[in-house]
């Protein structure tokens, strides 16, 4: 094993700097753990507009970029942050592109020119291996909007691009999102046309297709749980990508992502009303009940406080078809006549957020649908629900529910893709287990998982000997940052 590398991260989020879901929680907490343990990290990000706001400290550094994206050249900058945890921010600036009220939409559909925003953010990426100075050994990309960085530093497409010998990683956090353009829209490659010549790099059914060419160009390609490796290389979940993916097999390898237990612990968060851990529940009762208060769990004709013997349940997610919305909707009236609560938070596509939105006006009290980012919140439901609701269609890795087994809050699951890897169905006979899964993807399938827990937790003491064993798991970021070590390090 060598010892101190460096490592360049590309990614187009970062927490706490941009997030829309688990993609900028993994970058910042796998970029301090590596740094932590010695190693000398660099993230390149975009310099958004909320970037700009919680990165106050950032300072220019003189690097100015000047991109060429087809036969137009793009201006931008890099301003500087050093964190506390030793990692070294490189934001890049480009006010044209970035400074926008969202990440990648307008809330209503993508941004029409996101080819030329991470294009132009991929090429810059290239471009500062050599002129900010960096030296990196590694260059780990995340996701379809880096993917371009192994094709440019494979092609010597950017100008004062990295030599080669610079080891290229690609991690795919969720394959169904893969930068797929017009073909017109290859000409801001500045590549060659062989490039996208049919069953070419680049090239997907007539279409560019950005996380195509990363696979293909990668050195190593992982994602971020090993059910989740197997999974992408059949028809049902490849997205189409399953034969690409079928070549790189070898190179393919499955990581469960971890946890930053410095944000996601409920003996030291800052956001619960009271803070507990393993051997003191009681501070959960607490949480509990601040909760119901603070979304409003309660209707007129309810007493001040539910029954203890009633479930809350809570969904916190990005608002997709991915992440089982309609199932979850569907299954409201069932879960309601359970008796058991629903509080949900998340943002996304319009037609989820009035469906969940109508929902809860159905059933006033019962079901509470709060619309947007909140933090604070987040952590509050995971603090003060009895369960979390995860109904994924499909879920390479999934950290909702990691956060929950630490708050002891009992992940209900689909079983599929990295949900499956990580929650172990509850044993009746033995005790054994930290939750309960579901293998039909279906309304139905997730009101008779639930119905599981609801007998469960009529029996106070086997509960309680759950809600431990979910709380005594370790997702910690070191066992993960171990085997990124090993991939870096490998010939």
């Amino acid at each position: 094993m060598r010892g101190v590398m460096k490592i360049l991260f590309a990614a187009s989020e970062m927490t706490p700097y941009a997030k829309t879901g688990g993609l900028g929680d993994v970058v910042g907490a796998l970029a301090g753990e590596l740094s932590r343990r010695g190693h000398e990290v660099t993230c390149c990000v975009p310099f958004y507009r909320c970037a700009r706001e919680s990165a106050g400290r950032a300072k220019r550094i003189g690097v100015r970029l000047r991109i060429p994206l087809g036969s137009f050249t793009v201006s931008g900058e890099v301003v500087e942050l050093k964190q506390r945890d030793g990692v070294r921010v490189w934001f890049v600036r480009c006010d044209e592109f970035f400074d926008r009220a969202e990440l990648y939409y307008d809330g209503v559909r993508d941004y029409a020119d996101n080819a030329e925003r991470f294009l132009f953010f991929s090429k810059a990426v290239v471009e500062l291996m050599g002129a900010g100075g960096a030296g990196a050994e590694v260059v780990h990309c995340h996701d379809w909007q880096t993917a371009f960085v192994p094709v440019a530093m494979r092609q010597g497409a950017a100008r004062g691009g990295a030599g080669f010998g610079v080891k290229t990683v690609l991690t795919i956090h969720n394959l169904a999102y893969q930068g797929i353009f017009p073909a017109e829209d290859f000409a801001l490659t500045n590549l060659g046309g062989e490039m996208f010549a049919p069953a070419a790099a680049l090239e997907f059914y007539g279409w560019m297709n950005l996380l195509k060419g990363g696979i293909v160009f990668a050195d190593t390609i992982t994602t971020v749980s090993r059910r989740y490796a197997e999974e992408m290389l059949t028809a049902a979940e490849g997205c189409g990508l399953e034969p690409v993916l079928a070549t790189r097999a070898e190179d393919l390898h499955g990581i469960v992502n971890g946890v930053d237990y410095g944000r996601w612990n409920p003996a030291t968060d800052r956001h619960l009303r009271q803070r507990y851990g393993v051997e003191e529940l009681a501070g959960k009762g607490v949480c509990r009940e601040d909760l119901v208060r603070r979304v409003g769990l309660v209707n007129r004709l309810d007493s001040a406080r539910i029954s203890e013997t009633q479930l809350v349940a809570g969904f916190v997610s990005r608002l997709t078809e991915q992440k089982g919305v309609e199932v979850l909707a569907g299954a409201m009236e069932g879960l309601v006549g359970l008796g058991v609560r629903v509080v949900v938070l998340g943002r996304g596509e319009r037609k989820y957020e009035e469906v969940l939105t109508n929902v809860a006006a159905r059933f006033p009290g019962r079901v509470v649908v709060k619309i947007g980012h909140d933090e604070p919140l987040a952590h509050q439901i995971q603090g003060g629900a009895d369960l979390l609701l995860m109904p994924s269609r499909f879920e390479p890795c999934g950290l909702t529910q990691l956060y929950a087994l630490k708050y002891g809050t009992i992940p209900v699951v689909h079983a599929t893709g990295g949900l499956d890897d990580t929650i172990r169905q509850y044993n009746p006979r033995s005790g054994a287990g930290t939750g309960f899964k579901f293998a039909s993807y279906t309304s139905a399938a997730l009101v008779a998982a639930v119905h599981q827990a609801i007998l469960l937790h009529k029996q106070p003491k086997k509960w309680q000997k759950l809600m431990r064993h979910a709380m005594a798991c370790d997702f910690s970021w070191q066992a993960s940052a171990k085997e990124y070590e090993t991939l870096y390090a490998a010939p």
